[in-house]
């Protein structure tokens, strides 16, 4: 198999005390959990290849703490200093994919000089001027802030649709979690290994219930969400979660057995 991938979860931060209930569709709990920020990092075995799928949240600002749900972000948890602490040297990254544009996806990009980084001409667009319900999540319309991926603009390649970047490595166009929402999938010696953003924020949303997939409660579609799992089941063989520490049980996906 050419183009083969090793992926390795990096924690950016973390959500104290999430609500359950917002990771999960139709899920009543008033349960709130610790939730994890992960970054994906993705290297090939057969080429130079090495690959960020979201860059993790901000550090809150006085102004952006007001719309979001309290959040853990310090000054370590940037993504080039999460690399640099795992032994990489942030000029290595090639490519980062922005699943979505979401607040705490998408920063510090611009610490990472040499990375062309993809998203979808339909998350951009939604990104600038999206729903009044759905701005929170993008943090547009509040005075003093500016979106994180706003100052990583001039590294974009904007795509529409499905692209394959390099041998074993495609983009797949998931929409769903928001109208541009992206996903990875990596060729390892284990298998297809898909990294889709918030579409899959715990195990429980691909896994499901009864032999059902569980759309995240943040969507802009039920059935958009349906729809891209349906693609999921043909084109991945393993789905990883973007907000869930049980992903921390493995250091690396994908490598030999």
């Amino acid at each position: 198999m050419q183009g083969q991938y090793v992926l390795q979860p990096l924690v950016v931060g973390r959500f104290p005390a999430f609500p359950i209930s917002k990771f999960l569709y139709q899920n009543n709990s008033t349960e709130t959990i610790e939730a994890p920020c992960i970054s994906w990092l993705a290297r090939s075995s057969s080429s130079n290849s090495v690959v960020l799928v979201d860059t993790g949240p901000a550090v809150p600002t006085k102004e952006t703490s007001k719309y979001h749900q309290v959040l853990d972000v310090k000054e370590e948890h940037r993504i080039d200093k999460v690399l640099l602490a795992h032994g990489i040297d942030p000029q290595e990254i090639t490519e980062v994919v922005f699943t979505h544009l979401h607040f705490d996806h998408c920063s510090y990009a611009e610490h990472l000089p040499n990375a062309r980084i993809f998203v979808q001409k339909t998350e951009i667009q939604y990104a600038v001027a999206p729903n009044l319900e759905h701005r929170n999540g993008y943090d547009v319309g509040y005075r003093n802030v500016l979106p994180s991926w706003m100052k990583a603009f001039d590294k974009f390649e904007i795509i529409q649709g499905d692209v394959e970047v390099a041998p074993g490595f495609r983009i797949l166009a998931l929409p769903g979690h928001t109208p541009g929402s992206s996903g990875a999938v990596f060729d390892t010696r284990t298998g297809r290994h898909a990294v889709v953003g918030d579409l899959v924020n715990q195990i429980e949303n691909w896994e499901g219930q009864g032999g059902k997939h569980i759309a995240p409660t943040l969507n802009c579609g039920v059935d958009l969400c349906f729809a891209s799992f349906s693609r999921l089941e043909k084109e991945a063989d393993v789905v990883l979660a973007s907000h869930d520490y049980r992903m921390l049980d493995s250091s690396q996906y994908g490598a030999s057995k």
